[in-house]
């Protein structure tokens, strides 16, 4: 199937690539932002920032100590002990109070279950836009985005209620160490063409892409893992650019190259139950 779908990939890469930029680039801006707000949150909160700037303080009234110590050995002396006891102070608030810093890290965690949210309801649009293109092209017809969208946006209400369930569902198992996330993407993948050409929607074309997928796990999480590392391979790619909105840039342009690949196998993945 890898093989199919690299080969389908390759032939008609222009095609593939503007039907899935037509929800994968709003998704990806959406979910940059998303994590921008998080960062953002969390320096206003407090929680790490907060530790590292009590830290660079201590040390900065230490280097004035070395460098204009008071006159006397006797202030000198009361300095430092003051000093040591602000470090202290400093410290024990950082590990007295694990509640504090937690409660700085909620706008982060927040923020990235809200990321994974758009990103997999991008991936699940571009998706339902794929599969009767790729069943078209597989006949050897001509087929483009306008024709693919045309078909799915027919359903566009249903998609997005199906989209919406199953990537809240997927964020919230990702958040419990990624693996549960990944299964129940894996589980869900026929949902974008049950919903578009079949007519289930919401939870009864979750239930029916599950039963159908008892066969055939090993391809779907094949090709999840892929979408998985083509996002880390995107956020490293992204790390090399420039500070700025370089970064969420150079992250949706990888992801919307790449996501065509295993989304193609996907839909090549529904063919074999029609």
């Amino acid at each position: 199937m890898l093989a199919q779908s690299l080969s389908l990939y390759r032939k008609h890469f222009g095609t593939l690539v503007f039907t899935c930029a037509v929800a994968l680039l709003p998704a990806n801006l959406l979910a940059a932002g998303a994590v921008v707000f998080g960062l953002a949150s969390l320096s206003r909160g407090g929680g790490v920032a907060e530790t590292r700037t009590h830290t660079e303080q201590v040390q900065e009234k230490q280097r004035d100590l070395r460098e204009s110590p008071p006159p006397t050995a006797e202030a000198r002396d009361e300095r430092a002990r003051q000093l040591g006891r602000e470090a202290l102070e400093g410290n024990a608030g950082t590990t007295s109070d694990p509640l504090r810093f937690l409660q700085g890290l909620v706008p982060v965690a927040y923020a990235t279950a809200i990321a994974a949210a758009l990103l997999l309801a991008g991936l699940f649009l571009a998706h339902a836009a794929l599969v009767p293109l790729v069943l078209e092209l597989m006949q050897g017809r001509p087929a483009g985005p306008a024709q693919a969208w045309a078909v799915a946006g027919s359903r566009i209400g249903p998609l997005l209620l199906t989209g919406l369930l199953a990537a809240l569902l997927v964020a919230l198992g990702a958040l419990f160490f990624i693996v549960p996330g990944l299964v129940l993407a894996a589980g869900f993948s026929l949902a974008p063409p049950i919903v578009v050409l079949e007519g289930a929607y919401g939870r009864a074309a979750l239930e029916q892409s599950w039963r159908r997928l008892r066969c055939h796990w090993g391809a779907a999480l094949s090709l999840w893992a892929l979408i998985a590392i083509f996002t880390v391979l995107a956020s490293a790619l992204a790390a090399l650019a420039p500070p700025g909105p370089w970064r969420p840039v150079t992250a949706s342009v990888v992801r919307m190259l790449l996501y065509p690949f295993p989304l193609v196998g996907l839909a090549l993945l529904y063919r074999k139950f029609t």
